[in-house]
């Protein structure tokens, strides 16, 4: 067999095996439950649609009473009262931003590389509040508030853990929505 031809045969060989182990690599178990932005639509009962079309779960929906009176005041009002306060997730897979709107574009997407997977986990510390860049809307009709937050180590590595080794995890602070969090 001459060079040329064993080139080629070890040029397909590679890139089969390279194709066959970032599948391998990539491939992960389906969740049963929901992130923050994506409801299942199998059940149409088992969803709630937004005004600006957002599918939610009915959980979701319903917004913590401890921040429903809070997210009634002016922004800057939310911001003297949530500086500083501790928020935890009200769902399993929750899907941190970098920054406060939901973009899970394929290209370009403002997550942070994982999810903080467990419902009631220590998410961390308000540094700074925000409107929904968008103008998304909740359930209610009012445009989405968003909290920027200082993370515990608890979150982050639950953050690391779910992260795809080729997208690299930014979480040194990172934004969650009103409608998948709790104030305790």
């Amino acid at each position: 067999m001459n060079d040329d031809k064993k080139l080629y045969l070890y040029s397909a060989l590679a890139i089969a095996l390279a194709v066959v182990a970032y599948v391998v690599i990539t491939k992960k178990k389906p969740l049963p439950t929901t992130s923050d932005e994506e409801a299942s639509t199998e059940d149409q009962d088992d969803v709630v649609v937004t005004p600006s079309g957002d599918t939610i779960t009915p959980e979701q929906a319903n917004i913590d009473p401890s921040l429903t009176e809070i997210l009634k005041l002016p922004l800057a009002e939310i911001k003297l009262n949530m500086l500083n306060k501790k928020l935890y997730t009200k769902l399993d897979n929750v899907n941190p931003r970098q920054t406060p709107y939901v973009n899970n574009g394929w290209f370009v997407n403002n997550g942070v590389g994982g999810k903080i997977t467990k419902k009631g986990t220590f998410a961390g510390t308000v540094t700074d509040v925000a409107k929904d860049k968008g103008s998304m809307s909740n359930a209610q009709g009012r445009i989405y508030i968003w909290f920027k937050v200082k993370p515990s180590a608890e979150a982050v590595k639950q953050i690391e853990d779910d992260s795809n080794i080729f997208i690299p995890t930014e979480t040194d602070t990172f934004w969650l929505r009103e409608d998948v969090v709790v104030k305790k």
